[in-house]
């Protein structure tokens, strides 16, 4: 099997991009990045990746250059892996070869956001690659029309991933098992240096099943962190209870 990242150039590969959309999350058309933006994006100051197995393009990243205050980064709007090579660490190839990238073109930090609730996506992001985050926002595309966002609003966690960090570092050169917590030993009331919120294991499930329930777990988890961040909190790991059935974020108290 040869795999390869490259940045891409052709238009084929430009065109395939919506496809991955549709499979990795379940969009509508409604949803879809289009291909002509993504080759603007490209041309003009971002990154647009492509990932390939024997030739087959089967994810892909989009990152379009962004500014706050003074500072200059990218913002990876996009990237996903079609749905039948999920699970397999692709997704960790293609993030390991934008951060390789994005240092080459003079930028330490990338940011991106991505559904609190979602806990495979959340371990992946603050665990797995080393980002952390201050910064919740509220309904952003509003109530979700399809696929994974259909039915909750769209609130987001912005991740920081700061790229030539030692926390970054060591994350894309080792693999670290998760922090198991015991539930009845933590802080959930933002009084210690480290405290906790939970999320659900399976959100998907939950949704399927009873979007009320979700809709809770949204309005709940959203009060929470947007209350941690005003007192100086901020998220540093993804952490499960010994029988790996609950699921928390930690946070640690700035400074």
């Amino acid at each position: 099997m040869k795999i390869e990242n490259r940045i891409i150039t052709d238009i084929k590969d430009y065109k395939e991009i919506p496809n991955i959309q549709r499979s990795a999350w379940g969009f509508s058309e409604l949803d879809i990045e289009p291909h002509q933006l993504i080759t603007r994006i490209q041309k003009y100051g971002g990154l647009v990746t492509g990932f390939f197995i024997d030739g087959k393009m089967i994810g892909f990243s989009f990152a379009f250059l962004a500014k706050e205050g003074e500072k200059l980064f990218l913002y990876s709007h996009m990237a996903a892996v079609i749905k039948e090579y999920q699970g397999k660490g692709f997704g960790f190839l293609i993030k390991k070869y934008q951060r390789e990238e994005t240092l080459k073109m003079g930028y330490n930090i990338i940011k991106w956001t991505y559904d609190p609730l979602e806990s495979l996506n959340s371990y992946f992001n603050i665990h797995r690659l080393g980002a952390i985050s201050n910064e919740y926002e509220e309904n952003i595309y509003g109530i979700g029309e399809s696929g994974l966002h259909k039915g909750l609003p769209t609130d987001r966690m912005v991740a920081c991933w700061i790229l030539d960090s030692d926390r970054v570092k060591n994350r894309m050169g080792n693999k670290y098992p998760p922090e198991i917590v015991d539930p009845n030993k933590i802080d959930f009331d933002f009084n210690e240096r480290f405290s906790y919120i939970e999320i659900p294991k399976d959100i998907r499930e939950i949704k399927m099943k009873d979007m009320e329930e979700a809709l809770s777990w949204r309005l709940k988890t959203r009060e929470l962190f947007e209350r941690s961040f005003k007192k100086g909190y901020m998220i540093d790991d993804i952490v499960f209870s010994k029988d790996k059935k609950r699921v928390f974020y930690r946070l640690v108290k700035e400074g």
